[in-house]
């Protein structure tokens, strides 16, 4: 019979405090830095940066932008207040948002709050974003009104949607505000193309949907028609700043760079700045690193993972077309990181115009 080994003549097993006092130390860590990174995404920061623009006219000079983009319905208190303290002492001429303004339900109250924030102060342009719903309704259920309804709300808290080139007179120049796809849209084949629906709509029985349709080519009608009055009015010493949710790859700036006339309707001009969001900074950040990784539709390489920062966010000059991505306030569903910003502060960024050089 086999004997069982006495207790009494075991050997004691040993104890190891230093693991102990270590896994304790490593959770508080990660307590705190997930305390303090809370603390820091409630919070935005205010930048700054000077974009040089050769031959900026005179009355241009420090003309300012305030750049926000990527909100993504948050709320930075109640009413915005945090936002509101971050821009207490901030100076602009206009604001520019570059899109995914509505929440992940689609909702819109913090867009509305943060309207609410510039009423009296300076005139708010936006455009979509990829996370956004479609800026036309097509359909009765979408409200029928040609603009989707979230739009209309937005412009009924003073936003101005951005659908066709805008102009803000600066003495004798013009600074004109613009969505990207204007630069290279034909007008003429876009105007026949919505008279076409336009009359095939025309052609149904009357039904809600069919009026929600005609209210949608009537609507993008009218937008074709202020593009080609922007162009006509068009001077060769007019500023162009252009938004655009997806930041522009060179290709793309090249072709604002170097676009040529193809029609009587076509016009040349050199983009001066581009606004862009979309990247929220990498969302997770890596000190002395940098961004984590951007969508697969970057083209960024690498699948996205660990891109180039200066391509990620702040001031990037391609083919001589300046470029300013946003940091953003938001997180993005695109990335495919999980949704909260890593030691990536939400910021906004005033943007100034000179004609000087600029480090």
């Amino acid at each position: 019979m086999k004997s069982r080994e006495d207790p009494l003549f075991a050997s004691p097993k040993k104890r190891h405090p230093a693991r102990g006092l270590t896994l304790l130390l490593l959770a508080v860590i990660i307590a705190v830095t997930v305390v303090l990174n809370s603390i820091n995404n409630s919070r935005v920061n205010l930048l700054t940066q000077r974009v040089t623009v050769p031959n900026l006219p005179a009355s241009l000079e420090n003309f300012r932008i305030l750049h926000i983009s990527d909100l993504h319905g948050l709320f930075f208190g109640p009413h915005q207040e945090r936002l509101a303290t971050a821009l207490q002492d901030a100076r602009y001429n206009v604001v520019c948002v570059t899109g995914d303004i509505t929440g992940p339900d689609g909702s819109i109250d913090a867009f509305l709050a943060l309207l609410d924030l510039f009423r009296d102060k300076a005139p708010v342009y936006f455009i979509p974003g990829d996370e956004d719903p479609a800026p036309v309704a097509y359909t009765a259920k979408d409200g029928g009104q040609g603009k989707a309804a979230y739009v209309l709300a937005a412009e009924s808290h003073g936003g101005i949607y951005l659908d066709a080139p805008v102009k803000i007179q600066a003495g004798r120049v013009h600074l004109w505000l613009a969505p990207d796809w204007v630069y290279t849209l034909d007008l003429s084949a876009s105007e026949s193309a919505y008279a076409a629906q336009r009359d095939a709509l025309l052609a149904q029985e009357p039904s809600p949907d069919r009026e929600a349709g005609l209210a949608a080519v009537e609507y993008q009608l009218d937008q074709l028609s202020r593009i080609r009055a922007a162009r006509l009015e068009t001077l060769e010493s007019d500023v162009h700043v252009v938004l655009t949710h997806h930041p522009l790859q060179p290709a793309a700036l090249q072709s604002l760079q170097e676009w040529s006339p193809h029609d009587m309707d076509s016009y040349v001009r050199t983009v001066s700045l581009v606004l862009a969001g979309h990247y929220v900074g990498g969302q997770w950040r890596v000190p002395g690193i940098g961004a984590v990784r951007v969508p697969l539709s970057s083209g960024l390489g690498n699948n996205g993972w660990f891109p180039e920062d200066r391509q990620v966010v702040g001031l990037n000059t391609v083919m001589g077309v300046s470029q300013y991505i946003s940091p953003g306030l938001g997180t993005s569903s695109a990335i495919g990181l999980p949704g909260v910003r890593l030691f990536n502060t939400p910021a906004v960024t005033v943007l100034s115009l000179t004609s000087k050089l600029t480090q």
